[in-house]
């Protein structure tokens, strides 16, 4: 779970700089990309913070650990978010649309990433494969009901379930190939770092953040390599660290070094979720 974080955390200034480059018609360029690829970038600065993906993260946690319904927590917790204003970039917390669907004034068929960036504590939470695709699918329908999200979510999940019971990732890659065939993994990392330009669409950047985890060596490089991509820079990030902690774990700094970007509210679920992790969760 703090993988995730740490990874949207990282990612969140980054991903301000890529939007305001598109805006202008451009992309950034892959000198700035590569940047973070050096060890003595920091990963996290006094422009980063937790966003959107951290907060239903949390969400979809507290409603497995303490059983509500995914839907009800969800709009628990997007409006707790609201409360706090504007974000450090003086935007929204959420897309318009999600907003929207808060609000009651939207339907639930978003083809966004946000099915994926919030479900890594459904592939942690539960151990059974057909448990954790339908888990996963009734996390993702609330706001995201729609067959290429749903598989989207489900594919992380799944992925997640399968590296945290000690299967290596060729074995997760072939599974994926196999299981998930209309997802696209054959890419170039040099060709992403060059040519990858934002986007929230789940099917155009959720494959591009498991081929990220797929291509790393430990834990900090898996979101150095999410990073360097581009694009949706937080939310590939996010998911790219949910996968690299379910195979690597976490260093101990970095646990440390994201804890002052908590919000209060987040940390009694992240203290459940650590001392739950281990066991069978089942839902009533």
């Amino acid at each position: 779970m703090l993988g995730a974080i740490i990874g949207d955390v990282a990612g969140s200034d980054l991903e301000v700089q890529e939007i305001k480059t598109k805006k202008e018609g451009n992309k950034r360029s892959y000198k700035d990309r590569i940047k973070i690829m050096d060890k003595n970038t920091p990963l996290f600065n006094d422009k980063c913070e937790t966003t959107d993906d951290s907060c239903l993260t949390v969400a979809i946690a507290d409603a497995i650990l303490n059983n509500i319904p995914y839907e009800e927590a969800l709009k628990k917790y997007g409006k707790k978010e609201l409360e706090y204003g504007l974000d450090k970039y003086g935007r929204n917390r959420f897309g318009q649309g999600f907003t929207n669907w808060l609000n009651g004034n939207s339907k639930n068929d978003s083809y966004g990433n946000g099915c994926a960036m919030r479900i890594s504590p459904v592939g942690f939470l539960f151990n059974d494969i057909e448990e954790v695709k339908e888990q996963s699918r009734l996390a993702t329908i609330p706001s995201h009901n729609n067959l290429e999200s749903i598989k989207c979510a489900e594919m992380i999940a799944v992925s997640i379930c399968l590296l945290k019971n000690g299967l290596s990732k060729e074995y997760v890659r072939n599974y994926v190939k196999i299981n998930y065939p209309y997802f696209n993994l054959d890419f170039n990392l040099e060709y992403l770092r060059h040519n990858y330009t934002f986007t929230a669409r789940a099917i155009d950047s959720v494959p591009q953040a498991l081929f990220c985890f797929f291509e790393s060596n430990d834990f900090e490089d898996a979101i150095r390599k999410a990073l360097s991509i581009g694009g949706d820079a937080d939310t590939i990030a996010c998911i790219t660290g949910s996968l690299a902690e379910a195979h690597y774990g976490i260093p101990e700094e970095l646990k440390e070094q994201v804890k002052p970007y908590l919000k209060d509210y987040m940390v009694p679920i992240i203290e459940q979720f650590y001392k739950k992790e281990k066991q069978k969760i089942k839902r009533k």
